[in-house]
């Protein structure tokens, strides 16, 4: 369990991060049309895909997580599944299917030696779980806390006994995992979402002792979820106990994925909220946009005009009249084509109009 746990820890903060980036090239591979520009790395369009694929691969990563872990819990079964009887299943109807376990796999009906040995061991099973299950408090004891419960077997007689054994384990478990917290709460550490996390924590807590301590299963298992998952035959009625490792693996997984998702959120550096689009910064940095492309297009001019002037090299009055005309094509069809050039003219033209009297033409 610490192994899956820590595997699967790596694979949030690490794997998954350096996955997306191949992610968003393959995305980009497929989507963008060949010869179309891609979102710069860095940019705001690109950031906002990667933040995009990166919650989208976390929810996803989320499910598996939580599908995993009901997939362990059913390999791992429970003696109602081994007994092939229902949760509800009464005495009578349990002696029952134990005597026609007893006639199919009884030692003393096997003639090979080897699988007499295997067949033996699976009827101990059986009998110690048809034990279990025939004792009101062992069965109780079962079925809110698992078999680990009967490691005080030689302490424990009464339900009274293992209530107090498994609340014992149970507080100490929550209370080092609120410690833990606290301290890294403390430390600077997750402090986004920590009054969530205290609350699930909380939460978790009182849904085991209310669990514990209830003469029946929880309703929402009893009346609701168990009947659902029967009648439509996905998978086997859960035990009190099932639904508590699933609820805290999926909590677990839970907090990982929030505290992964949370600073996704937050607003990026690059695009401060308390900027306003016309102010002097922002003018900067479309001024040196606008001198950056200058120079490109300066550069792109001459070589362009140098490939271009090689048959009229020998005529220079032709030679020059060829460079003007390439001149102001470049400055009509490339330069004002650009998207902070026509902004810039725009606003230029804005500005000069402001005050004009009402019905004037032109620009002051």
């Amino acid at each position: 369990m610490a192994y899956n746990e820590l595997v699967s820890f790596v694979i949030w903060q690490y794997g998954i991060p350096f996955a997306v980036g191949w992610i968003q090239t393959i995305l980009y591979a497929i989507f963008i049309r060949a010869g179309d520009p891609k979102p710069i790395p860095g940019s705001a369009k690109f950031v906002k895909h990667r933040r995009l694929i990166l919650m989208s691969v976390y929810v996803a990563y989320l499910l598996l997580n939580i599908y995993e872990a009901d997939r362990d819990i059913q390999a791992a079964g429970n003696l109602y599944q081994d007994l092939g009887v229902p949760v509800d299943v009464d005495d009578r109807a349990l002696q029952s299917r134990f005597r026609r376990l007893t006639v199919q796999y009884h030692p003393d009906k096997i003639s090979s030696a080897a699988d007499r040995l295997a067949a033996n061991n699976f009827y101990i099973h059986l009998k110690n779980a048809r034990d279990i299950m025939i004792e009101p408090v062992k069965r109780f004891a079962y079925d809110r806390f698992g078999p680990e419960v009967f490691q005080c077997e030689r302490h424990c007689v009464t339900i009274r006994d293992y209530e107090i054994h498994a609340l014992y384990i149970t507080a100490i478990r929550y209370g080092l995992i609120t410690s833990l917290l606290a301290a890294a709460n403390a430390l600077g550490y997750m402090k986004d979402g920590a009054y969530w996390r205290y609350l699930a924590i909380f939460a978790l807590l009182t849904f085991e002792f209310r669990t514990a301590l209830r003469p029946d299963h929880p309703p929402i298992l009893a009346k609701f979820l168990n009947p659902v998952l029967t009648k439509l035959n996905l998978r086997p009625p859960y035990l009190p106990f099932q639904a508590i490792s699933l609820i805290r693996r999926a909590s677990y997984t839970f907090a990982v994925f929030l505290g992964l998702l949370i600073p996704l959120y937050q607003q990026q550096p690059q695009q401060p909220a308390s900027k306003s689009e016309d102010s002097d910064e922002v003018r900067y940095q479309q001024l040196d946009r606008l001198a950056n492309l200058a120079r490109e297009v300066q550069v792109d001019a001459s070589r362009l005009l140098d490939l271009e002037s090689i048959p009229f090299k020998a005529d220079e009055r032709k030679k020059g009249e060829l460079r003007k005309a390439l001149k102001s094509w470049m400055v009509q069809n490339v330069v004002h084509a650009e998207e902070d050039v026509r902004n810039a003219i725009g606003m230029s033209l804005a500005k000069r109009r402001q005050g004009a009297p009402a019905g004037a033409r032109g620009t002051k």
